[in-house]
């Protein structure tokens, strides 16, 4: 409440001091940097409370992102990501497959194999060895399929539950692109550990926690302005930094053979970002955390265009083999 004429706190023309003192601040100079920061403060920590309560209520009503959430948006995602997509990876893909051994015999997984792309190279390039290729995604297997070549297997299941059931040294070599952080990284590498054969290899291509960095620092302000929109809780387990990846490897067994952090920019198509992104994968498992019609869709879909000039793919490449 302002104080009135002839309460404490005004003066004699009936005026509160500090609202004289606090408006003509406010109308220009630097008070009204002070007040616009103050007040952007005071905003976002509302919007956190609000979100980080939602959070909490969803996820101790055991609403949590779920894999068949992750295949779901994969799903609808396969027939233009190959188009959409997977044609910005294979630069990257090429020359980590490159350093790969081949020519070998036995079983070869590509675990996450999503439309098959590596699949195939595998496949190609090691024709005596059989290549079963691994994803959540019956749409992305459809896809894979398609290019397959004789010595190809596909089965459709969860990358750490499907290694799990595998009998133990019954893998030539394991490799993984682009997929890892979808699952649980430091238990499949020990499940990968337990797989290998005695001079088997493992090798894969990670995305890091800061991948695409403008796309999800929108999704994240979607989130605290629309928090009533958020539909189930996550944590996500894409790796921070190399030292972090390498500790888990380490501790899974592993000696590290090759690796290499990369920063590959990304130009996205002109013109809407949203329809882009669905076909990508990229929102695949967000989508379902977050509600984007309506409003929402049209406050992502502003926030990404500030940031469409600076979309780096950050990702982590790596050759281990048992220790």
């Amino acid at each position: 409440m302002i104080p009135g004429p002839g309460t404490k706190g005004t003066n004699e023309n009936g005026c509160c001091p500090i609202l004289d003192d606090v408006l003509p601040l406010a109308a220009g100079g630097t008070g009204a940097v002070v007040c616009r920061r103050l007040w952007t403060a005071v905003t976002r920590v509302t919007q956190l409370l609000r979100l980080n309560a939602r959070v909490a209520g969803l996820a101790l009503c055991g609403k949590w992102l779920t894999a068949a959430d992750v295949a779901q948006g994969y799903d609808r995602a396969a027939p233009a990501y190959n188009e959409a997509w997977q044609r910005h990876l294979r630069p990257v893909t090429d020359r980590f497959l490159a350093r790969l051994p081949d020519g070998l015999t036995g079983t070869i997984l590509d675990l996450g194999c999503g439309t098959g792309y590596p699949t195939a190279q595998l496949a190609a390039r090691n024709p005596a060895a059989v290549v079963l290729g691994v994803d959540i995604s019956a749409g992305m297997l459809a896809q894979a399929r398609e290019t397959a070549l004789p010595n190809t297997r596909f089965t459709c299941a969860d990358m750490l539950e499907f290694a799990r059931e595998a009998p133990s040294k019954t893998a030539r070599m394991i490799v993984s692109t682009w997929a890892l952080g979808y699952s649980h990284p430091a238990r499949l590498f020990q499940e990968c550990h337990r797989l290998l054969v005695p001079g088997g290899r493992l090798g894969f291509i990670v995305n890091y926690f800061d991948t695409l960095a403008p796309v999800f620092r929108a999704f994240q302000a979607c989130m605290l302005r629309f928090p009533g929109q958020v539909r189930c809780a996550a944590w996500p387990r894409f790796p921070r930094n190399w030292p972090a990846l390498e500790a888990q490897l380490r501790r899974a067994g592993f000696h590290l053979e090759w690796h290499e952090d990369g920063a590959e920019p990304i130009t996205p198509p002109e013109g809407p970002l949203l329809p882009w992104l669905r076909q990508t994968g990229i929102l695949a498992g967000f989508d379902a955390m977050l509600d984007l019609a309506g409003a929402a869709g049209q406050w992502f879909e502003a926030e990404l265009e500030l940031g469409r000039s600076g979309m780096v793919h950050h990702y982590a490449a790596v050759i281990a083999a048992p220790a």
